[in-house]
């Protein structure tokens, strides 16, 4: 697969993080890119979230899903603690 910009949009399905502007990955990367994503939306908060219903939901530029990823797996491959006491 060639470079395509990918939209890395989180979401608990009540709030929600898009990302306007993505980012050009090659179909390798797009997994990598969802727990960079994911590990910084949990790592920049200052307030204490449960992680645990939020999803990585990334669209190509056509606004075609690709993938969905979960916090849950993200935070174990990154050693977050992904449900912490809201």
């Amino acid at each position: 697969m060639p470079q395509e910009r990918c939209h890395f949009h989180c979401t608990d399905g009540f709030d929600v993080v898009f990302d306007l502007q993505g980012r050009t990955v090659t179909e390798e990367e797009v997994r990598p890119a969802c727990a960079s994503v994911a590990a910084d939306l949990m790592q920049g908060c200052a307030a204490p979230v449960d992680w645990s219903a939020w999803i990585v939901d990334v669209h190509d530029a056509y606004g075609q899903h690709v993938m969905t990823f979960g916090f849950d797996e993200i935070a174990n491959e990154v050693d977050i603690r992904p449900a912490l006491a809201a």
